[in-house]
């Protein structure tokens, strides 16, 4: 109820502020002195004189005057007021549209007031109302007298005030946020932002560039940007820029900006930028962004606290995030990019829509491009992972539950069961998708094909002087077809050596890296050896005896890595990047000292161990941290197949014990052969046991949940951030 208040509260205030359009006017006679508003809808002409002709400027409505003489009486008699513009022109405008003298252009600012306050009494503040009102922003724009009432940022040249940068002043309203984007598939580039919404009274472009020369910040090539196509262009933002809206409508966005001063003065842009100096510095104020390229996070959706979830999902498509799940009346607030994940707070739809946390806020996304998975549901094995390689429809069964675009990520339980569909893990239980719509196929493994590698005969860690080169593994795929190409030893047939090296260079999986100080265990070592040159003996008019056997000998270990089975293939002549440690010969001794990992705001001090740079940490802390998150994740030990099975999205059972500080002990890490699943789908996880406890690279933990770790250097602190992916996405959608 108190947060309710709160919302009603600030939609009031905000429509005091901003629904000056709407009035009917019947205005009181303007005073000598008073300010006045424009309130025409259309261009009124600025004249030198109380005559129709002799124009010196323009004003729109929303326009700020100030009233020198009332009333004058001019050309055929009509009454014209003597005004100043806010750039200090001087001259005369119409006091009424028409002959009969009853529609005023211009509206006393006391007026205007009353008129607001009424608005205000009767105002729904359950309705999206923001409307720009120049009569109220027009303090707030480039030159007016609230624009410096914020706070004051750092900033060390000296200039004057006005051309500080500041926060938005406290009599400005917030009504929400604006996320800058060029179309809903995200294209990179650059956005104009306004001085005015619409055509500018005044060339404020060249006002700004006389205002710069003054200060002694004068852009060189600018002058010849002060035209009339440039009156209006204030700067230039990125794509995904964020800024406080203080107002919109259909066609502008009214965004704070606290201001800029280019202190290069234009020296050192790009060559072929020249002209972009002239825009590079504006004061702090109110400027306008195309409503069309503007995604907006409005104060009403927006909550004071997290909410809980009750769903993760992943979009099967391009996702419209709204700001009502109406199918007409809402407001763009952003897109989710097809396979990101999206935080449900309400399972059930509504109008086809759930309602999500976004952006610290509530909105809504069309439920039937959303893979949901509902809390504490256990997901079964999948062996397979696929996209989809054509839209279409999920079934159930019964009936459609869902639809996946093209490129769809999709968890497949069973290949192609009946001939023609595959079974799949769709909003939290089984259902089915032709098998034709799969492609780009990838099995995984389960914790049973992990168990049958038995017991590690050794480990194998990349410690050597020659470790920076690191170690090639291969997928069993991979082995074979080195071995198909003789180990890379071709040396007469041409195609097949040109074969090796494209098959080397594609980077499709079948061969990857153990960096330096990583390790492994190992479950088998194969020898090999053969003769490197025995293809030379094929040769026509060769003597094969002329070439006498090169014999190459080597060894290739079994090993567990990355989340797969692989082999690691070594000739025995060349340089040792690894060490093999036999049985429980590789140990590594650490200090158990206090680390602080931060969540949401809030301090966990817990025990870690750093192993060559990296913090260790217990699984069961991590699952502690990650309680009640969008990555909150359950253990459970299945001591068959010697794994700890991750079940994502499930409440965690606590054990007692956890988030306890280090004791500063030095102890012996040592080796584990314990495999860490994901919903049974074992996953690259290095562990050590210290003590009976199994410990984790943090990040390992965090990059199989697919959540942001980062680590602050000024404070020596982790932080954890759930929403976020692991990794900045290229393809991500900007803005």
């Amino acid at each position: 109820m108190m947060k309710n208040r709160i919302i009603c509260a600030i939609l009031c205030a905000i429509m005091l502020m901003t629904t000056f359009g709407s009035l009917s006017v019947f205005a009181a006679e303007i005073k000598d002195g008073d300010t006045a508003y424009v309130t025409y809808g259309g261009t009124v002409l600025v004249t030198q004189n109380p005559t129709y002709s002799g124009g010196i400027g323009e004003v729109n409505k929303g326009a700020r005057v100030t009233v020198l003489e009332a009333y004058v009486v001019g050309e055929d008699n009509r009454k014209f007021h003597k005004i100043q513009l806010s750039d200090g022109t001087v001259g005369y405008v119409l006091a009424y549209t028409t002959a009969r003298e009853t529609t005023p252009i211009l509206e006393a600012a006391a007026t205007a007031e009353k008129e607001l306050n009424k608005q205000w009494e009767t105002s729904d503040p359950d309705k999206y109302q923001h409307a720009i009102e120049m009569t109220f922003l027009s303090d707030y724009i480039y030159g007016g007298s609230k624009t410096t009432e914020g706070k004051e940022r750092n900033f060390y040249a000296k200039v004057p005030t006005e051309w500080v940068r500041h926060d938005r002043p406290a009599s400005l309203p917030l009504v929400g946020m604006a996320v800058v984007h060029i179309g809903d598939k995200g294209k990179i580039g650059s956005v104009k932002a306004s001085f005015y919404p619409g055509n500018p009274p005044i060339n404020y472009h060249a006002q700004r560039l006389d205002e710069l020369k003054a200060i002694g910040y004068d852009p060189p090539f600018a002058e010849k940007t002060k035209t009339q196509s440039n009156a209006n262009t204030a700067f230039y933002v990125t794509t995904t820029s964020e800024f406080e809206v203080v107002a919109y409508n259909e066609d502008w966005v009214a965004v704070w900006s606290e201001g800029g001063v280019d202190e290069s003065r234009g020296t050192i842009r790009q060559c072929g930028e020249k002209d972009g100096t002239a825009f590079t510095s504006w004061k702090p104020g109110v400027y306008f962004l195309p409503r069309k390229n503007c995604y907006i996070l409005d104060i009403n959706n927006q909550v004071s606290e997290p909410p809980k979830i009750e769903a993760v999902g992943r979009a099967t498509g391009l996702l419209m995030v709204k700001t009502t799940p109406d199918d007409t009346d809402y407001v763009k607030s952003g897109v989710i990019k097809i396979n990101q994940s999206v935080q449900i707070v309400d399972a059930t739809p509504q109008n086809g829509h759930y309602k999500i946390y976004y952006k610290k806020g509530l909105y809504y996304v069309e439920s039937k491009y959303v893979n949901a998975q509902l809390a504490n549901t256990k997901k079964p094995t999948t062996r397979y992972k696929a996209i989809a390689a054509a839209d279409c429809d999920i079934s159930d069964g019964s009936s459609v539950v869902g639809a996946v675009k093209k490129g769809a990520a999709i968890d497949v339980i069973e290949l192609d069961y009946d001939g023609t569909n595959s079974k799949i893990w769709f909003n939290s239980k089984e259902c089915y998708i032709p098998t034709s719509n799969l492609d780009e196929l990838t099995k995984t493994l389960s914790a049973e094909d992990t168990a049958a590698l038995g017991t590690p005969i050794g480990v194998l860690s990349v410690d050597t002087p020659w470790g920076e080169w690191g170690a090639l593994t291969y997928s069993a795929e991979g082995l074979a077809k080195l071995k198909e190409y003789r180990y890379g030893y071709i040396n007469v047939d041409m195609d097949k050596m040109s074969e090796y090296s494209e098959w080397v260079s594609s980077n499709n999986g079948d061969i990857n890296k153990i960096h330096d100080r990583e390790w492994v265990n190992v479950y088998g070592i194969e020898e090999f050896s053969f003769d490197r040159d025995a293809d030379m003996r094929d040769i026509p008019g060769i003597d094969p005896s002329d070439i006498e056997p090169w014999i190459i000998t080597g060894k290739i270990y079994t090993i567990f890595y990355d989340g797969e089975i692989r082999y690691l293939v070594h000739e025995d002549d060349q340089h040792d990047t690894f060490t093999y440690y036999p049985g429980n010969g590789f140990s590594k001794n650490s200090v158990a000292k206090t680390q602080t990992v931060c969540l949401d705001g809030l301090k966990y001090n817990t025990v870690a161990y750093n192993i060559d740079d990296n913090n260790y940490f217990k699984l069961r802390d991590i699952a502690k941290i990650l309680d009640g998150t969008i990555k909150t994740f359950d253990i459970k030990y299945d001591e068959a197949t010697n794994s700890i099975d991750m079940l994502s999205f499930y409440d965690y059972t606590s054990v007692g014990g956890e988030l306890t500080p280090g004791d500063g002990t030095e102890r012996t890490a040592f080796s584990s052969s314990a495999f860490l699943t994901l919903d049974g789908v074992p996953i690259k996880a290095t562990c050590y046991n210290i003590e009976g406890n199994n410990y984790f690279k943090l990040r390992d933990i965090t990059d199989a949940l697919d959540c942001r770790v980062e680590w602050d250097e000024s404070t020596q602190m982790i932080w954890v951030i759930p929403a976020r992916t692991a990794y900045d996405d290229p393809d991500e959608i900007v803005g």
